[in-house]
């Protein structure tokens, strides 16, 4: 049975957060390192909150190295995860005031 887009997106972004801990030098927690490497989609994390609680805690010159690094594929998979990130985010604080 094929993975669904939800289940690809969670290991991506257990991708996504093992590269962040990674570029600061952090140990990375079992359970994310487990979802990231897994390939049978059975350890799935939920670490959407966390990833994005990480990247808004780099500073300036931390975001520039492990977000902006042009030579990295994986900052550049960051930046793109983290700018839809922020458009959901904002969607749903739009939708949230229209609806109430």
């Amino acid at each position: 049975m094929n993975p669904t887009n939800k289940e690809m997106q969670l290991r991506k972004t257990c991708e996504l957060y093992v590269y962040v801990l990674e570029s600061q030098g952090k140990e990375v927690p079992d359970e994310i390192q487990e979802c990231a490497d897994s390939y049978d989609y059975d350890y799935l994390v939920d670490c959407v909150a966390a990833l994005s609680d990480a990247i808004k805690a780099l500073d300036s010159d931390t975001y520039d190295k492990i977000v902006n690094n042009t030579h990295s594929k994986e900052a550049h998979n960051l930046a793109y995860w983290w700018e839809m990130q922020q458009e959901a985010d904002r969607l749903s604080q739009v939708l949230g005031q229209t609806c109430l």
